[in-house]
Formats: C-alpha cells, sequence, structure tokens
C-alpha cells in the first residue's frame, strides 16, 4: 500500500516537475554559457559557408541538424529545438528497441533532464550525450541479451560521438571496456559494422576543411581572443589555484588577459599547457583535486540521480573488494566509477556533471534493468521514488522566476 501511494506521488511530483523545469530553462535569456558559441558557428556558416566554417571548427554533426531549422527559426530556437527532439528520440529508442514499457523509467530520464536543464539549452552537448547513452545501453545488451545481436547500431553512436564532440577522447576508457567486453564474449557480428565504417568514412569527408588545415578533425572550439598565448588548460589550472588561495569564488574562471599575465610574470612554465601536464604538474595538488572532485561528482549526481548513483558505486566497490573480473552484469557500474574517476583526475579547476551525462544516463537505465529482474530490494526502489518526488519538489523551489 505505501509503496503505491510513493510511486503515485513520484509520478504526480516528476510530471509537475517537468513542466515548470521545461518553462523555466525554455525561458532563459538567448546566447547564455555555451550556447552563444553555437549561434555564432550557425552565423558564420550563412555568412561564410560551411568550408569557411569546417576550417574554423565546428560540431558538424550538430549543425547538419541544427541548419535546416535555421532557415525558418531564430537560431537558438532551432538549437534547442533539435535538442529536445533528440531527447525525445532517445525515449523512443528505449521504447521501441530496447522495449521498455513501464512510464517509471521515463519518469526517471526526465527527472534527470528536468534537473540538468541543458537538454534545453542551444549546444551539441545533448547529440553528444545521447549517442553515448546509445552506445553504452547497446553495450549491455549486446552483452545480457541474445537475440540483440547486431553491432550496427552500437557502431553508428560511437561514430557519431565522435564525429560530435573532441569530449568522446576522454571516454576512450569506456569505449575501450566496451569493445573488449564484446570481443571477449563474441557478440555480434564484425559485418554489421559496415554502415558504421561507412559513415567514418563520410564525417571524415565532411572534415576535409579542416584536415585541409591541420586542425584535425572539426570540432567546436572556445578560442581565445587573437594575441593571447594562454591555453585552456592554463586558464584551468590558475583557476584552480586562485581559488585555492582565496582570491577567486569557486566555479569561476581568471579571464584569458589574466592568465596572460600571470604567465608573462611568472614565465611561460609556470602553468601547465596541456591536460596531460596538468595531471603531473604538481602531483600532490592532483591528488587532492582528485578526491575533492570525486566526492563533488558524488554529492551532485546523487542530486540529479537519486539513490541510484551511490547503488551503482557500492556495486562497482564491491567487485573491487572480491576482485572479481568485469562481467556484463557490473559493466555499467564500472563505466560510472571509470568516468567519475577520469574527469576527477584531469580536471584540476571543478567537474561540470553535464560531462557525465552519458554514463549517468545509462546508470538510470542499468538500475531499471535490475529492477526490473527483481535483483534490487523492493524498499531501494520506493525509497528512490521518494526520493526524487522530494529532490523535485526541493527543485521546483530552486528555480529563479
Amino acid at each position: 500500500m505505501i509503496a503505491k501511494i510513493v510511486q503515485y506521488l513520484f509520478r504526480i511530483s516528476i510530471g509537475i516537475y517537468t513542466l515548470l523545469s521545461g518553462y523555466y530553462f525554455l525561458s532563459r535569456p538567448v546566447g547564455g554559457g555555451d550556447e552563444g558559441l553555437f549561434i555564432s558557428d550557425l552565423q558564420l556558416i550563412q555568412t561564410e559557408g560551411w568550408w569557411a566554417a569546417i576550417e574554423k571548427g565546428i560540431s558538424i554533426p550538430y549543425m547538419l541538424l541544427a541548419y535546416p531549422l535555421s532557415w525558418t527559426l531564430d537560431f537558438h530556437i532551432a538549437l534547442r529545438g533539435i535538442n529536445i527532439l533528440l531527447f525525445i528520440g532517445l525515449l523512443f529508442y528505449f521504447y521501441k528497441r530496447l522495449d521498455i514499457r513501464k512510464i517509471e523509467f521515463y519518469l526517471l530520464l526526465l527527472f534527470f533532464f528536468s534537473t540538468v536543464g541543458y537538454f534545453m539549452v542551444g549546444t551539441n552537448d545533448t547529440f553528444f550525450v545521447v549517442s553515448l547513452v546509445v552506445f553504452i545501453s547497446e553495450t549491455y545488451t549486446l552483452l545480457t541479451q541474445k537475440e540483440k545481436s547486431s553491432l550496427m547500431v552500437w557502431g553508428i553512436a560511437m561514430v557519431v560521438a565522435f564525429l560530435t564532440r573532441e569530449l568522446f577522447l576522454v571516454y576512450v576508457p569506456v569505449v575501450l571496456l566496451s569493445t573488449v567486453l564484446l570481443w571477449k564474449h563474441k557478440k555480434g557480428k564484425v559485418k554489421t559494422l559496415m554502415m558504421p565504417f561507412l559513415i567514418l568514412i563520410l564525417g571524415i569527408v565532411l572534415n576535409i576543411p579542416s584536415l585541409s588545415a591541420s586542425k584535425g578533425i572539426s570540432y567546436d572550439q572556445k578560442l581565445p581572443p587573437e594575441g593571447i598565448e594562454a591555453t585552456w588548460p592554463q586558464r584551468q589550472y590558475l583557476a584552480q589555484l586562485r581559488v585555492n588561495e582565496g582570491n577567486l569564488p569557486n566555479y569561476n574562471h581568471p579571464n584569458w588577459e589574466q592568465t596572460d599575465d600571470y604567465l608573462k610574470e611568472h614565465g611561460a612554465e609556470s602553468l601547465p599547457k596541456t591536460t596531460l601536464e596538468g595531471m603531473l604538474f604538481n602531483p600532490v595538488l592532483t591528488i587532492k583535486e582528485f578526491f575533492k572532485d570525486f566526492i563533488y561528482s558524488l554529492t551532485y549526481g546523487v542530486r540529479q540521480l537519486g539513490l541510484i548513483l551511490p547503488y551503482l558505486l557500492f556495486l562497482f566497490f564491491v567487485d573491487v573488494v572480491r576482485f572479481q573480473k568485469i562481467s556484463a552484469r557490473t559493466y555499467i557500474p564500472w563505466a560510472v566509477a571509470t568516468m567519475m574517476g577520469v574527469f576527477s583526475l584531469i580536471v584540476i579547476s571543478f567537474v561540470e556533471l553535464r560531462w557525465l551525462a552519458p554514463v549517468f544516463m545509462a546508470a538510470i537505465f542499468y538500475f531499471y534493468k535490475l529492477s526490473e529482474q527483481r535483483k534490487i530490494p523492493d524498499i531501494l526502489v520506493t525509497s528512490n521514488y521518494a526520493f526524487m518526488a522530494l529532490l523535485s519538489w526541493y527543485g521546483m523551489l530552486r528555480f529563479e522566476w
């Protein structure tokens, strides 16, 4: 009886939360954060053409989706509209391909959607996240369900993620883990990878302007102003130094000019130029920031996932303590823990949890699958519904109208 009441309260709370969140985030000012970068990319395509835009650096797959809408809609509406459609497409993927029909699963996803808000902002985060969620879900499905034997969707999702955002390189550990497990368990037929391979070739052809300019794959670029010598990793590293000194509020960055001034005063080698250099530059600081960032990711991850995140990390640590090999059963907990560790290690300023969205949404999928198989205590499932309902009302009260 109590479980049913909690379930109904969960449904009502998430429904209201989604409506208010949608109105709140879609009403926010245009061009905030990274959205302005993608608006300028659309403007560049219209004024100077695709070749110049790709040579400069854009997210080609995302621009290909948004550009046709930009003919008739304002740029920000085109970008946000594509993201909403991509999220709906992900729901359809779970419903149609993975045959998930219970409304509770989609409410869990809507809770995440409503809490993070960045699916309703005009950036390529949504396309990247959706692609990797499909990739991870396909890996798990291939490992656990014999009837799902095609690698085609798995391969297409991986290629699209690779072509969409440079952040894909940070997810290489999960890609390698997925590939090794599928190879080890002989899942899927290699011939079904022909379509992903052709899409990859097409993507490389579309990148010719960027490749011919020796810039590699075309990705959206946060370029410093002309004349600035500092790199983005140096700006991030200086941010953490300033925060630790108490000279900069947390979650902020010094501007490009301040970073350049620091390098001129202290020398070109006073800040690491690359992310890898940043990890090795000051090992004591790296270790300290690792634990701080991991705790931050866990704390605010609970805000986005409820009890799902600590439960998956518990499964991961149980595996580690028992020295068990990574299996299909614990693939997603390992993926979640791995990426939380990677981002805590390489990001020296602060972790933006949108980077963890692919594994966080995969965690929702995994938790739901276990609950359907009755491998999770009912009391935990019910407690999570109650906790998420409370978090929904907390989120609604936090909106700044």
